[in-house]
């Protein structure tokens, strides 16, 4: 094993005649490949999120996402231990449905702007459908079917704290957090399956004012 660059590991590999391990191109004719094993795992991600998102788990095979990724199957198993491991992966690097840079919305005017530009037409345009997708479709597997469910309820509670309710409750306060996340999988469901309109074409602009309103209504606590 060998570093380059700033720590970043790669691999002297044998040199074969056919595809590559690398996701990052071509290299000079009659020099050993070498793979760097960041960019390797990345490229393995995204195209292990792609796949589970519009198959979902049990339709997802390891070759196929290999073969999206461009490198050798055997690499899924060096990285990632199993196809159970590399969802988890792919789950836990996931964007966040509401996060990001900005962390998650800390009150209900933030958290209904947040979902209305994630749930706006063309807003997870590199995935091709809504990364939540990823969490609804039956896996057939206990084990992968408990992470959906973890990361759906840890999503609800960060629902729950943006809201601020503390009046009722702690059970109903949760409910009210998880049918919000039920109306943001729906649209999610929708846009994918029927290209209900005007919802499928619905800008963030178009959202705003609406979910204003129902984030109001469920989270809001009451004077």
């Amino acid at each position: 094993m060998t570093t380059r660059g700033a720590g970043v590991p790669s691999e002297d590999v044998p040199d074969t005649p056919d595809r590559t391990d690398s996701p990052l191109g071509s290299r000079p004719a009659g020099r050993p490949r070498r793979r760097d094993a960041a960019a390797t795992r990345q490229a393995l991600l995204e195209a292990a999120r792609g796949r589970f998102t519009r198959l979902g788990y049990d339709r997802t095979t390891l070759r196929d996402v290999a073969a999206d990724a461009g490198v050798n199957l055997a690499l899924i198993k060096r990285y990632f231990g199993s196809k159970e491991g590399l969802f988890k992966a792919a789950l836990a690097t996931a964007p966040r449905f509401l996060g990001g840079e900005g962390g998650f919305p800390g009150d209900p005017a933030a958290l209904a702007e947040a979902l209305s530009r994630q749930l706006a037409a063309g807003a997870w345009a590199e995935f091709g459908e809504h990364p939540v997708l990823m969490l609804l479709r039956d896996s057939g597997d206990e084990q992968v079917d408990e992470l959906r469910r973890h990361a759906l309820e840890d999503f609800s509670r960060q629902v729950l704290a943006a809201s601020g309710a503390r009046s009722a409750p702690e059970a109903e306060n949760l409910l009210r957090a998880q049918l919000l996340v039920a109306l943001g999988v729906g649209v999610a469901v929708l846009r994918s399956t029927v290209g209900l309109q005007p919802l499928g074409e619905a800008t963030s602009e178009d959202l705003l004012g609406p979910l204003g309103d129902i984030v109001a209504g469920l989270l809001t606590p009451p004077r």
